[in-house]
């Protein structure tokens, strides 16, 4: 869906070469946002993940963006509007984060500093729901946040954008935008509320990951917090599909993240 520029409120930018996952995610943000004035921008041959959200960047027109992956699925409605109010009240948001950036990978510190909410596909039709980290639906102070889905304010990205130079493949682009935007002052938030199923795991540390990582830690040298490697105490619910949004509704999850507390 296109808009004029002046009525433009969100452009959505995913970089994906499955033609499969891209026409999904594309259709479902059709959905969520049909309410909305919206553009869908996909990258179907991004070289790495900075390269190809560089592209989308000058390609968007909207006041937020989001950058996201191909392998999600909101399980709550009204994702248009929630993400509008959070925006209002932070630069950068996102489902799961920390207020304490020790090295490249973003849950190193552990409690106290680590939050999130994720669901993940756990056999046919059966999810795990994981809850980390206390405090309210909405956690402030972040330091960096996970790239599966990321929401910014349009001057955010253009302000900070994306080093596709020293990050040129799939790893680290997003803890590199996300403390580069936490170091210039930017308000970062972690949001429960988003509530989405993410269907792979997350961070493969292979040979390719430890090497960005290293450039990472280089990058930030002496900017890095003080600390050790933490444990996350998390807590996880598995649960059916037809049961994940009324799991996911505000009540419930506050309920959940107080036994975090």
């Amino acid at each position: 869906m296109k808009a004029s520029i002046e009525r433009l409120v969100f452009s959505i930018i995913v970089c994906s070469h499955r033609q499969g996952r891209a026409e999904f995610i594309r259709q479902h943000y059709e959905a969520l946002f049909r309410d909305q004035t919206f553009e869908f921008i996909l990258i179907p041959d991004a070289k790495s993940l900075c390269e190809g959200y560089t592209r989308g960047l000058h390609q968007s027109t909207g006041r937020y963006l989001i950058f996201s992956h191909d392998d999600i699925e909101f399980v709550i409605g009204g994702v248009a509007p929630l993400l509008r109010q959070h925006l209002a009240q932070y630069d950068i948001v996102g489902i799961a984060g920390t207020t304490k950036l020790i090295d490249g990978e973003w849950i190193s510190a552990g409690d106290p500093n680590c939050f999130g909410l994720v669901i993940y596909p756990e056999g046919v039709g059966q999810f795990v729901v994981k809850c980390f980290g206390g405090g309210d639906l909405s956690v402030p102070n972040v330091q960096a946040l996970d790239g599966c889905f990321l929401a910014c304010r349009r001057e955010v990205a253009e302000s900070i954008g994306f080093d596709a130079i020293t990050f040129d493949g799939f790893h680290l682009y997003d803890v590199d935008f996300t403390f580069g935007a936490y170091l210039k002052g930017f308000r970062l938030a972690v949001c429960r509320d988003l509530a989405l199923i993410h269907a792979s795991m997350g961070t493969n540390a292979d040979g390719a990951w430890a090497e960005y990582q290293k450039r990472f830690e280089a990058k930030y040298r002496g900017r890095l917090s003080d600390g050790s490697r933490g444990h996350v105490r998390e807590l996880r619910a598995r649960l059916p599909r037809e049961k994940l949004a009324w799991f996911c509704e505000p009540k419930e999850l506050r309920e959940l993240i107080k036994k975090l507390d």
